[in-house]
């Protein structure tokens, strides 16, 4: 072997060998905060999933400055939204951002965040688009979802010095983030019933008229779960 290849060799090794030193975690933590040789931080959190759909066919019909205009739209008004509502922004993957939520309101606050969301795209985003593309002969107009799931999660350190993030281990993360993908479906935030029986009345019933559709029983990956959709908004 090279001296490169050994290297390499030796420190996946050690990734395997070494032991965890895992802290219960009382703070969403920032990528200084988990040792990046063996540390760990255990939270109960929700987590939220915000996705931009059709990003490829934007960028197929649209020149990239414009393909550009609509993300960051996105991406800035989900970003405003969780932050509000007490969220912490711990990655960007494309066009979709990740929001962590904790605390004995955090399944509410991030679905607080969620009708902002829904809010910014339905009564900022594409009326502005409307308006902007209106001389245009082409047309766009976001659609999107938010994924909402809560649970114990395990946030560990992965990459390598100076190019590392933090990586989220656990149902929830996985399970938002999936349904945060899910397509051709009615409303735009999507959460499970780990979210849904703790929600307030406020957030299930507006003026008498429930904000959510009946449960739907699906299969995400390994993981069989029951959920709820909303088309609704709410202005923050």
């Amino acid at each position: 072997m090279s001296v490169k290849s050994d290297d390499i060799q030796a420190k996946i090794s050690n990734i395997l060998a070494e032991p965890w030193v895992i802290e219960d975690g009382r703070v969403v933590p920032k990528t200084e905060d988990v040792n990046q040789k063996n540390g760990g931080k255990r939270l109960e959190a929700t987590y939220l999933y915000a996705d931009l759909a059709d990003s490829t066919l934007l960028a197929k019909r649209f020149v990239p400055e414009f393909t550009a205009r609509v993300v960051r739209m996105y991406l800035r008004g989900a970003v405003d939204a969780i932050r509000h509502k007490g969220g912490h922004i711990r990655s960007f993957d494309g066009d979709r951002v990740m929001g962590i939520f904790i605390g004995d309101r955090r399944r509410n606050n991030a679905l607080e965040a969620a009708l902002h969301i829904n809010w910014a795209v339905d009564q900022v985003i594409n009326p502005q688009l409307t308006e902007r593309l209106k001389t245009s002969t082409a047309s766009w107009q976001v659609s999107h979802r938010v994924g909402i799931d809560d649970g114990e999660t395990l946030i560990v350190r992965g990459g390598a010095r100076d190019n590392s993030d933090l990586v989220s281990i656990g149902r929830a993360p996985n399970i938002a983030a999936k349904l945060s993908s899910i397509r051709g479906e009615s409303g735009a935030i999507t959460v499970t019933d780990r979210v849904h029986s703790f929600l307030l009345d406020k957030n299930k019933v507006h003026e008498g008229r429930a904000m959510w559709g009946s449960s739907t029983s699906r299969t995400l990956g390994p993981h069989a779960v029951t959920t709820y959709s909303s088309a609704w908004w709410r202005r923050p």
